[in-house]
């Protein structure tokens, strides 16, 4: 049944990444691996040592890495090895990455949330160093949900070819890591015998050092001429006055000397002697950039746009590529079986994996083919296109052609609109397809279905009240639906700002919903009468007058509000979440277009703009910035300075574009202003809403009264053995607060209640043979979930009030609920036995 908005036959899926009665989530590692400090040589480095350490970390019997990786670590000072490993590493961190079931497709959301932290960021950052340096031996030492923590086992006090840790690098003594009681905290990773990339470039950065101290060395000798003087007189302190004046010279740059004393300037005889040194450094920088990022033109100076963009590419899909590739076998193959063992949930068919970018041919390019051969006649595969380009595909609803898209630029009205407003657009037009989501069929029929009831019921002059209720929840739950599927707030968490942002977008798609059916029903009253014959029109004819002007309402008009739903639900929670995350990933962001030919000019001049999460001008421009605007905000990890635009400037560029853009109602964060629509964009006044909810009882809907169907139900069963004394062990609080329990509903909303509740519920008068409160308490998780009924009500203080109702034989009982904007949550306010003795109540 459907009431108000609301699915009451809802099947939810059941997919988790996590175990919530696990022993082991919240466990600490019981013994840690103590490392000895030790000292490190730091002295000059040459070839000698460098073969010396390799002899030793492959030593067939007792192999230590101490002397290789204490090598590596002092080369890592090298400026230009840090930018290649750097540019190595970023081109595989900034991409994004999701687990999915192998078997469906389908995104597992939890667990995707679960990689999307900082700890998981830190251990990609572990793999690809394995890559760079050999195995890694990572110690986990905490598992509480979300929150994962661990150490790197220092490399110097490894030896992975005898699976060994040496906790004092100097000593003998060493712990087997392969042991069997260690595989649930200790996790290997890489080959063994591999001692990583960086070992191949160590000659090429220890003679790029040594040459670069030869060179030092040279300019100290040759850089400045030699200067001589030539004196005439054996008189030491004559000589010693000369030899100050010379060495004065650097500083003074003058000097009196005695009669008799020629100075002379010696120059070196060779002017290109740097290039021996120059060239020879060089050499092997390019050796050291073709290793590790495969050429040497993403660094270089003086290389061509088109040359750098080819190399940009073979680092990005061919080593990069690569690079994820072996990340995806260890994620998959090493680190969800531990964090199974662990007591996360997580299947055998969850299957980590990064979003790759398509290779061959662009996006762009790709769709301008493929609306090519469409267009010539031929049958290009459905599932094809909908996974290529990303885009839910269903039944065709408008047949192709060349309308002129029409945007109108005109805010909407918030009076009651006139019947002719058929005649001009209310939102952009779109006949293409290529980014919109059309609506469902079936509540997209059944809303078709209640407008002509409605149109029926204003010409018989019946009471609308229920038809009303009927649309603006079949509206509201399309809506809704639209939001949700990319609105997903943090798992394990009852009450938070995501949480309280959601939940307010729900009820402003409710008073949305309210404002378009009484724009509806005023445009229907409307167009009984005949304006030319000043007559009241005939059924049919007044038919027709309304069926043009609820094709737009209820067709053009809700695939637009329908798809901008999906684009709000997406950015206000990557917004929130990029805020959450500020302080601990990154304060930055870029805005980003879908990179197409669509792309709107007004949106082109922010693509690839750097704003401060804190600047709150650029927060204004936060997407969407338009009806069927595909943009996003993306978090940026990159250097930032002097590379971040000012809001203030950004807008500016943006109304040179488009002037109509200032003050518009795009011009606007709908993520903080926690609104799907705006006031402006509402239909009509909602003003008499309040009255009207309160008006639209369960008569007006055609419901039947509880006594005519309640023999068909089943009695509510009661354990007559909860007493005032011993209900208290019923309630179960959360984790991180001991004065609160947390419940979900049928749609998945998270709620709590607060102990205070509970006791003044349990206790004295509800607990009477006539409220049996605490009898009730148990049955509260099931109503939530599979109540019969859910009604939306007004409250004096806290606006909207849900109400969940569940009929049994004997009795029928409600849960309310309100929104709590203090807690960032909904409450569970009270649970009773309905009273059908009252008037109105069933």
């Amino acid at each position: 049944m459907k009431v108000l908005g609301y699915e009451i036959n809802f099947k939810k899926l059941d997919v988790s990444a996590k175990a919530e009665s696990s022993p082991n989530i919240g466990k600490q590692n019981p013994a840690i691996i103590s490392i000895a400090k030790n000292f490190k040589d730091s002295s000059r480095k040459d070839i000698q040592k460098w073969r010396k350490a390799l002899t030793l970390a492959q030593h067939p019997e007792t192999p230590k890495t101490v002397l290789l990786h204490d090598l590596i670590d002092d080369l890592l000072t090298d400026g230009h090895l840090q930018s290649q490993i750097q540019m190595r590493k970023m081109s595989t961190l900034n991409t994004d990455f999701r687990v999915i079931n192998r078997k469906s497709g389908d995104e597992n959301e939890e667990l995707t949330f679960l990689m999307q932290q900082q700890w998981f960021y830190e251990f990609l950052n572990i793999c690809l160093e394995t890559i760079l340096r050999g195995v890694s031996v990572i110690e986990f030492t905490e598992f509480a949900g979300e929150r994962i923590k661990f150490n790197l086992i220092p490399r110097r006090n490894t030896a992975p070819t005898q699976n060994k840790i040496f906790p004092d690098a100097t000593k003998d003594d060493f712990i087997d890591y392969s042991l069997p009681e260690y595989a649930d905290w200790l996790l290997p990773i890489g080959n063994p015998y591999d001692l990583g990339i960086l070992n191949n470039v160590v000659p090429n950065v220890i003679w790029k050092r040594n040459v670069a101290q030869s060179w030092a060395e040279f300019c100290e000798k040759f850089g400045m001429p030699l200067i001589t003087a030539t004196t005439s007189t054996n008189d030491s302190k004559t000589v010693d006055m000369v030899h100050e004046m010379l060495l004065s010279f650097g500083e003074a740059g003058a000097g009196t000397f005695p009669h008799g004393t020629t100075i002379q300037y010696h120059e070196a005889n060779r002017t290109d002697a740097y290039n021996v040194y120059l060239q020879f450094m060089q050499s092997n920088t390019n050796e050291i950039s073709k290793q590790l990022v495969g050429s040497t033109m993403l660094s270089d100076q003086g290389t061509n746009r088109s040359q750098t963009e080819v190399h940009e590419r073979g680092l990005d899909f061919k080593i990069a590529q690569a690079d994820k590739r072996q990340i995806q076998f260890i994620v998959n193959d090493l680190l969800f079986p531990l964090l199974q063992r662990q007591g996360y949930r997580i299947s055998e068919d969850d299957f980590f994996e990064f979003k790759i970018a398509e290779q061959e041919v662009d996006l762009g390019q790709l769709w301008t083919i493929t609306s090519g051969l469409i267009t010539s006649g031929y049958d290009v595969e459905k599932e094809w296109i909908s996974k290529t380009f990303n885009i839910p595909l269903e039944k065709a609803k408008k047949p192709l052609g060349n309308r002129q898209e029409i945007v109108s630029t005109e805010e909407p009205s918030s009076l009651l609109p006139v019947a002719s407003i058929y005649f001009n657009q209310r939102y952009p037009s779109c006949d293409c397809g290529n980014h919109t989501q059309p609506v469902g069929e079936i509540p997209q029929n059944e809303i078709d279905n209640l407008t002509d009831e409605l149109i029926k019921y204003i010409f018989e002059g019946k009471d609308t009240l229920g038809i009303e209720g009927k649309i603006i929840s079949t509206e509201t739950e399309v809506l809704l639906e639209a939001l949700r599927s990319k609105f997903k707030t943090a798992p394990k968490t009852f009450e938070g700002i995501d949480h309280l942002t959601l939940q307010m977008m729900e009820y402003n798609l409710f008073e949305f919903s309210a404002s378009k059916t009484e724009s509806r029903l005023a445009s229907m009253k409307e167009l009984l009468i005949d304006n030319e014959t000043r007559q009241v029109r005939d059924f049919a004819s007044f038919r027709v007058e309304c069926d043009k002007v609820m094709d737009k309402y209820n067709h053009q008009w809700l695939e637009s509000e329908y798809n901008l739903s999906i684009a709000v639900g997406q950015n206000a929670a990557q917004y929130i979440r990029f805020m959450a995350e500020k302080d601990s990933i990154t304060s930055f962001v870029k805005y980003q277009t879908i990179g197409d030919e669509k792309v709107r000019p007004q949106h082109q001049v922010l693509d690839g703009k750097i704003f401060n999460l804190e600047d709150k001008e650029a927060m204004d421009l936060w997407p969407p910035n338009g009806y069927g605007c595909r943009c996003e905000m993306v978090q940026y990890l990159g250097d930032h300075k002097g590379r971040v635009t000012k809001g203030t400037d950004a807008k500016t560029k943006i109304y040179q574009a488009d002037p109509k853009y200032k003050n518009s109602q795009f011009e606007i964060n709908r993520g903080d202003l926690k609104q799907v629509f705006t006031k402006k964009q509402f239909y009509s006044d909602i003003k008499r809403l309040p009255e009207k909810l309160n008006q639209m009882t369960f008569d007006k809907y055609g419901l039947k009264k509880w006594d005519e169907f309640k023999d068909s139900l089943k009695p509510i069963l009661l354990d007559n053995t909860i007493t005032e004394d011993n209900v208290k062990e019923l309630f179960k609080p959360l984790e991180n607060s001991k004065k609160k329990m947390g419940f979900a509903d049928y749609l998945g909303r998270k709620m709590v209640l607060n102990k205070k509740i509970f006791s003044r519920h349990t206790t004295g008068y509800y607990i009477s043979d006539d409220e049996q409160r605490h009898l009730l308490f148990p049955h509260i998780e099931d109503i939530l979930k599979n109540p019969s009924e859910v009604w939306l009500s007004t409250h004096d203080k806290k606006g909207f009030q849900t109400n969940y109702i569940k009929h049994y034989q004997d009795m029928s009982v409600m849960v309310s609920t309100t929104l709590s904007e203090a807690d960032k949550g909904i409450q569970i306010e009270t649970w009773f036995k309905i009273d059908y003795k009252k008037p109105l109540e069933r």
